[in-house]
C-alpha cells in the first residue's frame, strides 16, 4: 500500500519499532523500507539519523554526513532511528582514502594488508600524483565501527603511509 506523506505522520504516532534487516530500529514506523545512505555508508557504531523519503522509505545517515545539514532544514521528515544489536552478523560497505608517499610495492602492502584483516574487499583505485603522492581508495564490507577502526590502524602501520581517513 502507497502511503502520501500526510499518512506517515499518522504511523509515526504509534510507539511500535521495526527491526530491518540492516540492524537499524525506526521509532514508531512499522513495516517500512529502511536504506543506509550511499553518501556516507553509515555502520554499526556511527551515531545516525534518519530521514523519511518521499516514497522511498527512511533513508539513514551518520549524523557528520555532509548531506544532514540540509536533510535538517526539514524536521518534520527527521526520524529517530538507532542500530540494534543481532546476533547474526550484517555486512555493511565503506570507502576509505590511503595517503601515502608513492613507492614499489605500495599497493601489494595495502592489498595483502586489507587480506589479513580478513576484510572483503570490493574495489581499489589506486594513482600517483606529480609529487610523487600516492592516493588509493578503496571499498570493503565490514561489520562494525569497530572492525573499519581495527583496519584503518592497520593500513597507518605501512611504511610510506602517513593518512587513512573514511570518506564521507
Amino acid at each position: 500500500m502507497v502511503r502520501k506523506f500526510a499518512d506517515v505522520e499518522k504511523v509515526i504516532s504509534h510507539s511500535r519499532h521495526q527491526l530491518s534487516r540492516l540492524g537499524v530500529v525506526v521509532k514508531g514506523i512499522d513495516n517500512c523500507l529502511v536504506k543506509l545512505s550511499k553518501c556516507c555508508n553509515p555502520v554499526p557504531g556511527d551515531e545516525i539519523v534518519g530521514y523519511i523519503t518521499k516514497g522511498r522509505g527512511v533513508s539513514v545517515h551518520r549524523k557528520d554526513c555532509p548531506n544532514v545539514a540540509d536533510l535538517l532544514k526539514e524536521q518534520n521528515r527527521i526520524i529517530d532511528v538507532k542500530w540494534y544489536n543481532d546476533e547474526k552478523k550484517s555486512s555493511y560497505t565503506v570507502e576509505i582514502e590511503i595517503f601515502a608517499n608513492d613507492r614499489n610495492g605500495l599497493l601489494g602492502d595495502i592489498v595483502q594488508k586489507l587480506n589479513d584483516s580478513k576484510v572483503r574487499l570490493i574495489s581499489v583505485n589506486a594513482k600517483a600524483t606529480k609529487e610523487r603522492i600516492a592516493i588509493t581508495e578503496v571499498t570493503l564490507e565490514v561489520d562494525s565501527l569497530e572492525s573499519l577502526n581495527k583496519i584503518i590502524r592497520e593500513l597507518r602501520r605501512i611504511d610510506s603511509v602517513y593518512d587513512v581517513n573514511r570518506k564521507k
